[in-house]
């Protein structure tokens, strides 16, 4: 028996396997998508439809845009509760400007650079002023809840040009939503910034132990800053994209508690809450799992509610495996 093969052996006895699984992470998300999706093509006929499909696939993309700005919170161990009323209260603003002007690249501009402010605000009090990353992004998400009910008293915003849901909200060649093509170029990219950059490297070290990084000669104040502007791009790239689909902006496209789905579709990919662990591809597979946990609900007419109890215990299930995943990395 060679050694390597002894070793396997062996690491069957002191359940290395299962601690190897465990860091895998990404390829046990990967199986489970596939198993799901083979079995509910059987159980749910209408489910591996086409246009189904996509549909999963652009709500995947709703999830998954504010979760890779999550991501990189989430690695240093902070949070920001405001990536979703952050997209609403920024469609809103932009939507306004475009809704006067009819000038679709202001608009888009507009969105964005009202999400990024948020951002700054955010990555300001986080890193510079030392403050407490859940109080003040739940104030930031206040603030956003405030100004979008005071900008639109309550209803949406329309009369936005058409060529703004054409463009954003269209398919290429009749097939791909542009909302899915964008989210996996993004993906892309930000895949390469967390994995191949030194500032990748830098936000690691920094989740991991950030007094070590800043003795080590990292400038952590830019790197917890930048990730929060981070945040607030995603939340801008997420707000265009729907506000064009819904052709409209309002306070009800971002509820707080599309958070829940966001920060789940994180922790499923493998980052963990207590820092220094993250991928944008488990990401990616955790927007998506998160997507067919919906899609499915609304295939099978379950009622809204239900639907909230069931996300409900996957945030504990995924919130276990998140200890489990840590008690590995310890042993």
């Amino acid at each position: 028996m060679s050694e390597k093969m002894r070793e396997a052996a062996g690491g069957e006895k002191n359940g290395r396997p299962l601690s190897e699984l465990l860091k895998n992470g990404n390829t046990i998300m990967m199986l489970l998508i596939i198993a799901a999706l083979l079995i509910l093509s059987i159980a749910i006929p209408r489910f591996m439809s086409v246009g189904n499909i996509f549909n999963l696939l652009v709500q995947a993309s709703v999830i998954g845009l504010p979760a890779i700005g999550l991501t990189f919170i989430i690695i240093t161990a902070g949070i920001d509760l405001s990536l979703p009323t952050n997209m609403a209260c920024s469609a809103i603003l932009g939507c306004l400007i475009m809704q006067k002007t009819q000038n679709v690249v202001l608009g888009v501009l507009s969105i964005l650079f009202f999400a990024v402010l948020f951002g700054c605000i955010n990555g300001f009090s986080v890193a510079v002023l030392k403050m407490v990353p859940m109080i003040v992004t739940l104030a930031i998400q206040t603030l956003n809840t405030g100004i979008s009910n005071f900008c639109t008293q309550g209803t949406s915003i329309g009369g936005l040009p058409e060529s703004f849901s054409r463009i954003f909200a269209g398919s290429i060649g009749g097939v791909v939503p542009v909302s899915v093509l964008v989210f996996l170029v993004v993906a892309v990219i930000m895949h390469q910034v967390l994995a191949k950059t030194i500032f990748g490297r830098q936000l690691f070290q920094t989740g991991i132990n950030e007094r070590a990084a800043r003795v080590n000669g990292i400038n952590t104040t830019k790197i917890l800053f930048c990730i929060y502007v981070i945040g607030g791009v995603m939340a801008g790239i997420n707000g265009v994209l729907t506000a064009a689909r819904l052709n409209s902006a309002g306070p009800t496209m971002g509820p707080a508690s599309a958070f829940n789905n966001i920060v789940c579709a994180c922790v499923l990919g493998g980052a963990s809450v207590w820092g220094g662990k993250g991928s944008i591809l488990g990401t990616v597979f955790g927007s998506i799992v998160m997507a067919i946990i919906t899609n499915v609900m609304n295939l099978l007419n379950v009622d809204f509610f239900a639907t909230y109890v069931v996300k409900g215990l996957v945030i504990i299930v995924v919130c276990y495996l998140d200890v489990l995943r840590n008690r590995v990395k310890e042993n």
